[in-house]
């Protein structure tokens, strides 16, 4: 399978209590004056909602989690995730915006608020977002991809694509994603500084 295709369909997905995805190690903490109860049923219901089996089941739990407390960002992300997938994807918007602004650090949300549009074929609104989520963590991984996928599907680069390949070749592990990047490097850097491949700051 094209690896651009592939690769579409990955989605940054949060836990239940907190974010352990793709690599990242931080967690969306939940303020102490809060209340504990309706928290406690709220991690319970998107703990279900990560257990289950059925889709429309998921959906559900996760509403129901976030209605019964609406702090709760990773819910709101994987309720994303599963809506995107359905392809509903201005509801899937709506929560990962939602996420987005309960988590404010965390680019996770953004990059797959950036991926909704991507799916959704608009380019350009799916680049803004993947630059919203490097702003917030210009190493994040998923989002230099998308970024990087988006401006070359529309054909455009800037200072800011050499950049985000340069660090994203610096730090990527999986082999086809590789080979993507080492064959975009060069075009992309003959694209912003001309033909004659006059790349400053370059190797």
């Amino acid at each position: 399978m094209n690896t651009a295709i592939r690769v579409i369909t990955l989605v940054a997905v949060t836990g239940a209590a907190g974010c352990v995805a793709a690599g990242r190690r931080d967690t969306i903490t939940i303020p102490v004056q809060d209340d504990s109860a309706r928290v406690a049923e709220a991690r319970r219901l998107a703990q279900a909602a990560q257990n289950a089996d059925e889709p429309d089941d998921a959906v559900a739990l996760y509403r129901q989690a976030v209605a019964a407390y609406r702090e709760l960002a990773p819910a709101w992300n994987n309720l994303g995730v599963l809506l995107m997938q359905r392809e509903r994807y201005l509801d899937a918007a709506e929560a990962f915006t939602t996420a987005s602004e309960i988590a404010p650090t965390d680019p996770r949300p953004l990059y797959n608020l950036g991926l909704t549009w991507e799916n959704a074929g608009y380019l350009r609104d799916a680049l803004r977002h993947y630059r919203r989520a490097l702003e917030r963590d210009g190493r994040y991984q998923p989002a230099l991809r998308g970024a990087l996928r988006a401006e070359r599907l529309m054909g455009i680069a800037s200072d800011d694509s050499v950049r985000w390949v340069r660090t994203a070749l610096g730090q990527e592990q999986d082999p086809e994603w590789r080979a993507w990047l080492e064959l975009q490097r060069p075009q992309i850097e003959a694209q912003v500084y001309g033909a004659m491949g006059h790349t400053p700051g370059g190797p």
